[in-house]
């Protein structure tokens, strides 16, 4: 092997690959297969095999351009591979940087033969021209591509559908695919013009506005789903608010009632006690007693709004045949945001009551804890489960729509707005949500 053009293409190579797995790979620090040693592993073998291929073609004397292919089909592999996310929304994401490449190479190209033309120049060749043009390129174009990458990965991952995902990365692929295609020939002749660089540019151009285009129309979808979420979200705030409403005029009813009741008894009780018949009056009492109405209204904690949501939940839960078991210890005021607090208890009861309503074999319940103390709020919501839930990157599936569910991701929101925890666990037949939120005790609720 000749050990000199293997060292200068293993510099190429790396001088390629470090950019590429600086866009792929740091907008996905955080959801990464491997350790970072292993990450570095996978790209220094990597490059060893395209630094050896590109070695046997030179001293073969055959072409090099099929290295351009292995060298994207690498990173790519790479990328899948060390990535923990969705296939199609990656291959999506994949195709900017690809584009981003074939144009910094193409600009590269078209410069080396206006600054330093040569007719014998060979493109994939190892000239230090070509390293130099490419560094420099790289370097001032890195820091917006990868401010873009992010930005982009970002709001793709804000979106929920496999079948969009499994199609739309085709728009941008067909611009790639049509411009190497009509530029697959790299002589000196063709980068020489300036239809070379304009077509490698319009490439680029079109990257941009396809991705600028798509995200913003998936930001809209975005955004409407947020509004249906909120509308549905106002129906059940509307339903909690008829629940207490009905249970106000059924406790003023009753009060109504037993105050007009009052008075025969009064009478009855007093002619007993004037005629001495004390042991009649004793038995009076105790049937008078037996014909009470249970109570049924009750209070499930001091804090209005959470006791508003139970109390709702508690009704539909008794509706379903579903055991309520509730201990809170809140108090009446709390130094967070009550919207917050009761979009945590309405998704944690709605997901629990909608798992123990499948629960059609067993005698579904649910068991509520909350407590305030020191700064912390703890809750707990456990529930029957009779299909174990699908999670998916630490997200769990929907099972209303195709996508992820938004209750849970919603609860993971507010808790990293506090500084707290979120654990989601199923565990034979019974799924365990807790939430811990930390707060100041002197913020204020504007502050928020």
């Amino acid at each position: 092997m000749n050990w000199s053009v293997f060292g200068k293409a293993f510099l190429v190579e790396t001088v390629y690959s470090i950019p590429f797995f600086i866009l792929s790979i740091l907008p996905f620090k955080k959801q990464l297969r491997f350790p970072i040693k292993i990450l570095i592993l996978f790209i220094f073998i990597g490059q060893l095999l395209q630094s050896s291929l590109y070695t046997y073609l030179i001293s073969h004397g055959k072409p090099t351009r099929v290295t351009d292919t292995v060298f994207a089909f690498v990173s790519l592999a790479i990328y899948f591979l060390c990535v923990k996310a969705n296939f199609w929304k990656l291959l999506f994401l994949g195709n900017f940087i690809l584009n981003y490449f074939v144009t910094v190479r193409g600009i590269c190209f078209f410069l080396e033969s206006r600054l330093f033309y040569d007719p014998s120049i060979t493109y994939y060749s190892l000239r230090d021209q070509s390293l130099l043009l490419i560094s420099i390129l790289l370097l001032l174009t890195l820091p917006l591509g990868l401010k873009f990458m992010k930005n982009a990965t970002e709001r793709v991952f804000q979106v929920d559908s496999s079948a969009f995902w499994q199609k739309v990365w085709f728009i941008p692929f067909s611009c790639t695919l049509i411009i190497c295609a009509y530029n697959f020939d790299l002589n000196i002749d063709t980068v020489r013009k300036f239809r070379f660089i304009l077509t490698r540019l319009w490439l680029f151009a079109m990257t941009i506005l396809i991705y600028y285009v798509l995200l913003e129309a998936l930001n809209a979808v975005r955004q409407q789903a947020q509004l249906e979420e909120r509308a549905a979200q106002q129906d059940t705030l509307l339903a909690m608010q008829y629940t207490q409403y009905q249970q106000l005029s059924r406790h003023i009813e009753e009060v109504r009632e037993a105050r007009h009741d009052l008075r025969q008894h009064l009478n009855l009780i007093e002619h007993y006690l004037q005629s001495g018949k004390t042991e009649d009056l004793n038995t009076y009492i105790e049937q008078y007693r037996m014909t009470l109405p249970p109570d049924t209204a009750r209070t499930w904690c001091e804090n209005y709004a959470v006791n508003t949501i139970i109390s709702y939940y508690g009704e539909e839960a008794r509706k379903a045949s579903v055991d309520f078991s509730v201990r809170i210890q809140l108090p009446p005021s709390l130094p967070l945001g009550e919207p917050q607090l009761c979009s945590i208890f309405g998704n944690l009861l709605e997901n629990a009551l909608d798992a123990c309503r499948e629960c059609t074999d067993s005698a579904p319940f649910i068991r509520i804890c909350a407590q305030e103390d020191a700064g912390h709020i703890v809750i707990a919501v456990d529930n029957t489960c009779c299909h174990p839930p699908i999670e998916e990157n630490g997200r769990f599936r929907s099972t209303k729509h195709d996508g992820f569910g938004t209750g849970t991701a919603s609860i993971r929101s507010i808790a990293e707005r506090y500084q707290g925890l979120v654990d989601f666990r199923y565990e034979d037949g019974i799924f365990y949500a807790s939430v811990m939120l930390k707060f100041d005790s002197k913020i204020s609720h504007g502050n928020l």
